[in-house]
């Protein structure tokens, strides 16, 4: 089952194998058609529609008989901000004498190993920050011991239906492999459908909660850290040992002036052909998927079918597109005080936007230069209210060309890219921050 913004999709339930061979060939069956670069002169297939290549914005126009691209215009560079301008996070907490602080450590440390066929290794360790009372977090820092090797961490909270599953995990002290989330509850749990507590990526530091605001902690109770390692990173394919830890800062759960925090995901596909000229056995979408499920223990092509369903598109037909979006029915009231972009290299910008195309639209996020190391938070001018019934969506843009550029990715082969838990993957994901 899959819970993204308090919804649900059922997926079917059998064995394992049965479930993934059924999945896969699904996908594989129909053919995709290869999405060309926009250049001036050149056909398109829809007046009025645009693409975005190498920092110049196309529009699709009728000249004579045919469709083709214009000669484009320069899109506007921007920073990581809303409109209207975001306020920030303040950099202390302000609860006085309240305040307790918990620090929660890897057990061990850890050695990032990668399956045998990528370079990215998901592990998850079971933490316990001994917190003596019912309490409410005001600020968490997760601190990275090796920086330059973590893609992200997702710290998760684990329900009572899982603690045991994950002590029993835990045993080793190093954690365990958890491609898809927090590896607990079953093969359909995901990153996206397991409970946030909190995530750091590139840029993140402490992060302070908003006075008036912060996230409940009962007593006793534990997390899961995910940790991604980018083993690309490695310049001399020498590895180090990892031990990161958490440290948390509370007050006590009674102080009733505080607004308890959730995280709501908002995903969308992504489908990104080899651009042109650009060729290999990888550039098969077929042959791409397959490659993906060994190296990520099949977690991302079960994503991959799971977010194409819930944003209503069909796995097995898909087209490519420099652009991913989805939009998505809220079914429950809330109320939006920041929003968080997450892609990875590839991503040029992404927009969340409230019931688009209406009376009530409204900006949530609008990110038009995309900075991998800089994923911070934005909070909005003031909050947002949410009702059921509306409509959020997610927008993101890609430069597959930057593949060929980038240090970390030019000397791998090239790819059909889609949702994947590699760093040499894609994703588009809206992060929300939402209390009632």
């Amino acid at each position: 089952m899959w819970r993204i913004g308090r919804g649900e999709v059922k997926l079917p339930s059998s064995k394992l194998t049965i479930v993934l061979v059924g999945l896969i060939i699904s996908l594989f069956i129909p053919p995709v058609v290869a999405l060309s670069t926009p250049k001036p002169g050149s056909t398109c297939t829809k007046v009025g529609s645009t693409q975005s290549y190498s920092g110049i914005k196309y529009t699709c126009i009728k000249s004579g008989k045919k469709l083709v691209w214009n000669g484009g215009v320069p899109e506007k560079k921007a920073t990581n901000q809303p409109t209207p301008a975001p306020s920030t996070s303040p950099s202390t907490v302000s609860n006085g004498s309240n305040l307790k602080t918990y620090t929660a450590q890897m057990p061990k440390a850890y050695l990032p190993k990668a399956l045998s066929s990528g370079w990215d290794d998901y592990r998850c360790f079971l933490l316990d920050p001994k917190v003596d009372q019912d309490s409410i977090i005001r600020s968490i820092q997760f601190i990275p011991e090796r920086k330059e090797f973590v893609h992200h961490a997702i710290i998760f909270r684990v329900t009572n239906a899982d603690i045991a599953e994950a002590q029993e995990k835990s045993k080793s002290g190093t954690g365990w492999s958890c491609f898809g989330g927090a590896g607990l509850g079953g093969m359909f749990s995901t990153f996206v459908s397991s409970p946030w507590i909190s995530s750091w990526a590139p840029g993140r530091g402490k992060d302070v909660l908003p006075d008036g605001y912060g996230i409940p902690f009962k007593k006793g109770e534990q997390y899961v850290l995910q940790v991604h390692y980018n083993l690309l990173a490695s310049k001399d394919g020498k590895i180090p040992t990892d031990q990161s830890k958490i440290i948390m800062e509370t007050v006590p759960a009674t102080d009733s002036s505080i607004k308890p925090l959730d995280i709501e995901l908002f995903p969308a596909p992504v489908e990104l052909a080899c651009p042109t000229g650009v060729t290999g056995p990888l550039c098969d979408r077929r042959a791409a998927l397959i490659d993906l499920a060994a190296r990520t223990n099949n977690a991302s092509v079960i994503e991959v079918i799971g977010i194409a369903t819930l944003c209503g598109q069909n796995p097995g037909k898909v087209q490519p597109s420099l652009t991913s979006t989805c939009d998505k029915v809220v079914n429950r009231p809330y109320t939006v005080i920041a929003a968080a972009a997450h892609m990875h290299l590839l991503g040029k910008s992404m927009k969340i936007t409230l019931n688009p195309g209406t009376s009530r639209e409204q900006n949530l996020l609008d990110v038009t230069s995309y900075d991998f190391d800089n994923q911070v938070p934005i909070y909005l001018p003031k909050p947002t209210k949410v009702t059921s019934g509306d409509v959020v969506r997610v927008e993101c843009t890609y430069d597959p060309t930057l593949r060929q550029l980038l240090p970390t990715l030019k000397n791998q082969p090239a790819r059909y890219i889609t949702w994947g838990e590699g760093s040499s993957d894609e994703m588009c994901l809206g992060v929300l921050s939402v209390t009632k």
